[in-house]
């Protein structure tokens, strides 16, 4: 039996074991949905031993009993693997109970295996046969992996990078057609599937935070380079933002208070974005805006726009913006006119209103 475990799904085995190794070294993380990707790990193990175990029961009738336990588990693991990857896309901390039910119900179904024929049965000739609810362990699989595409879907629906998401349904799609050829051939590649797909979930979440700001949740410096190559001669603006007083405020309040100051200015960037509106902050109190395809009349309205808005939270902002006036200019040409337009906008802003700390230093 050992030998035909690690022969049938020794790739399968070999994928769990690093996907455990690099969990294992995360174990102190706050981050909750690695929890599921355990549960993930867990499932795959088991349905890994409980196939194998089907198989070296279906060579004896007389292990008929060990053949129905060990194909029960199967059909109630099987379920829980997808409920894992439902459950690492959910959009919240903490998951609804609910979710559980499903594979709850399913697993009452196949049960009654041990005294009646309404999920499966194995015939005189040791057959294996179907009963009338055989079907439940597909639908409620099926219907996981449904939840979790759309749940995807409705999550980063108006989020950056949108395109990302489709990795997630090219596992879903994976897993469904694992599960069907392994209906119809008695292979073993749903095992494989569902790691795979949870293996690539947890590149796609780190990818996410590696691509993102933890304080204020705007796309940072690294996406910001990486979106002016990506969108090229489509950018028509490119704004500069700087928060005025930052050090003034660090040094009178406190970090914590900066910190905040930091998330409104965030917070108000991410409501102006749209599919032609991108807000990034490069780094300390410097934040950035792309523009695609945009007029200068719409691109100053923002601004102004934004300007309001900051100040009306009892924050302050100097801006820049420079716009692809000549064919000829560069993305580098328009951060670079944009830097300079904010810093004359920053020195008015600190002969108006505060002396300017830079000045002092001289």
């Amino acid at each position: 039996m050992a030998v035909e475990l690690v022969y049938r799904h020794f790739l399968t085995l070999f994928l769990i074991v690093g996907f455990s190794m690099k969990l294992w070294h995360q174990r102190g993380s706050m981050d909750h949905s690695l929890r599921y990707h355990w549960l993930t790990i867990l499932s795959t193990l088991i349905l890994i031993v409980v196939d194998s175990g089907e198989l070296w029961a279906a060579e004896d009738p007389s292990r008929r009993f060990l053949r129905i336990l060990f194909s029960v588990i199967g059909y109630i693991m099987r379920p829980t693997a997808a409920l894992s990857i439902c459950l690492i896309v959910y959009p919240r901390t903490k998951r609804p109970f609910w979710l559980w039910i499903p594979n709850l119900i399913n697993a009452c179904i196949y049960c009654t295996a041990f005294f009646s024929d309404v999920a499966f049965y194995f015939g005189d000739t040791y057959h294996f046969g179907r009963g009338p609810l055989s079907y439940s362990v597909m639908w409620v699989s099926f219907s996981y992996i449904a939840l979790a595409v759309i749940m995807t879907w409705w999550g980063f629906r108006r989020k950056d990078h949108t395109r990302e998401r489709f990795i997630l349904y090219v596992c879903a799609i994976a897993c469904v057609c694992a599960a069907l050829i392994d209906m119809e051939m008695e292979s073993a590649h749903l095992n494989a599937a569902i790691i795979i797909s949870s293996l690539f979930l947890y590149v796609f979440q780190r990818s996410i935070d590696t691509n993102r700001d933890p304080l204020t949740r705007l796309l940072n410096r690294i996406s910001f380079y990486d979106d002016c190559i990506r969108f090229g001669a489509s950018i028509s603006a490119v704004a500069s933002i700087d928060m005025n007083g930052l050090k003034y405020l660090n040094d009178s309040a406190g970090h914590e208070a900066g910190d905040e100051a930091l998330k409104i200015i965030g917070m108000n960037l991410q409501e102006i974005r749209n599919k032609k509106i991108y807000p990034y902050r490069i780094g300390g109190d410097e934040f950035a805006l792309l523009f695609i395809h945009q007029d200068e009349e719409v691109v100053a309205q923002v601004i102004k726009d934004l300007k309001q808005r900051i100040q009306a939270r009892g924050y302050f902002i100097s801006t820049g913006y420079s716009m692809r006036g000549l064919s000829s200019a560069t993305v580098q040409d328009l951060i670079r006119w944009a830097d300079e337009k904010m810093y004359k906008d920053k020195a008015r802003f600190y002969q108006e209103y505060m002396h300017d700390r830079r000045r002092n230093r001289q």
